[in-house]
């Protein structure tokens, strides 16, 4: 079961991004700073980076910094303990939406269409593929097999080879946009979700989408989702300010975190982040972020 566990706040603007630290885990908001939370105390809460104007949707985490991609596009690499390494990169033509590290690159996803990998020691652009017409709103890794799925705003889901940036497979998923995508642990499923307020789940074990299952799974738009540790439960955010957890090899629904009740989010669920199979942390645009215990 989900229990909430404590509460920490200090952003002044909604929240899009969360990334784990060794020591707890980082936040991007629209207020343009990073955020390091300590995991055992909830009452710290130090700005490690900030960009005048920025408005921060992304953030992933690189050797010394932090990388956070911006709604107008940019690509901001951020050195906590060396800001005169900081380097700002217009980029996308519109927002970064996602950012993802792997290995010795990160790739990142935009408004424009472009999945773009990125050298991590040079910061500078390495390869870009014109993925979509339409803004790509989330990239995930398959951490068994070497491959990456993007979801955009016209709503479909791309299954690529990570090392080649070659595309394998392309399906409709959640019209009008798919917002959310994440493997399973054994990279057997993919799961996506979208504006559609459905949740898929797709067999991808031979390199193609193959529908297994399909749920409404929310009221609202499906903001993301997170698959937990084990690989045997799936949590959901969404618009509908709810937070759900399912069991991922039915979709069977286990558990709704609401408003009253559980003393959840007030406003739209926008990100998600499992620090370790007994900790959930949530946010979104009650500049909110929520901690909750569970027990399987």
């Amino acid at each position: 079961m989900l229990t909430r566990k404590s509460q920490r706040s200090g952003h002044r603007a909604s929240i899009y991004d969360l990334a784990a630290a060794p020591d707890g885990f980082f936040s991007a908001a629209a207020d343009g700073y990073l955020v390091h939370w300590h995991r055992d105390d909830v009452d710290f809460g130090r700005v490690v980076a900030s960009v005048d104007g920025g408005k921060f949707l992304s953030l992933t985490t690189i050797p010394a910094g932090l990388v956070a991609g911006a709604l107008d596009g940019g690509v901001h690499w951020l050195y906590p303990d060396a800001p005169d390494r900081n380097r700002h990169v217009a980029h996308h033509g519109r927002g970064t939406f996602s950012l993802l590290t792997v290995g010795d690159s990160v790739f990142s996803a935009g408004g424009d269409g472009v999945l773009t990998r990125w050298d991590i020691p040079t910061a500078r652009t390495r390869e870009s593929l014109p993925l979509s017409a339409h803004s790509l709103r989330r990239v995930a890794q398959d951490p068994t097999f070497d491959r990456l799925a993007v979801g955009d705003s016209a709503g479909y889901v791309h299954l690529l080879n990570r090392s080649g940036l070659s595309l394998l497979d392309t399906a409709p998923a959640h019209p009008p946009s798919a917002f959310a995508v994440a493997f399973g642990p054994d990279g057997q499923q993919l799961y996506t979700g979208g504006r559609d307020a459905g949740i898929k789940r797709w067999n991808v074990a031979d390199g193609k989408l193959q529908l297994e299952q399909e749920v409404t799974a929310h009221l609202m738009t499906v903001n993301d989702l997170a698959v937990h540790p084990s690989g045997k439960y799936l949590a959901s955010a969404s618009r509908d300010k709810t937070v759900k957890l399912w069991r991922a090899d039915t979709l069977e629904l286990l558990k709704v975190i609401e408003v009253v009740r559980d003393k959840g989010h007030v406003n739209s669920v926008n990100t998600l982040l499992w620090l370790d199979d007994t900790t959930l942390i949530t946010a979104g645009d009650d500049r909110r972020i929520l901690e909750w215990s569970w027990k399987g």
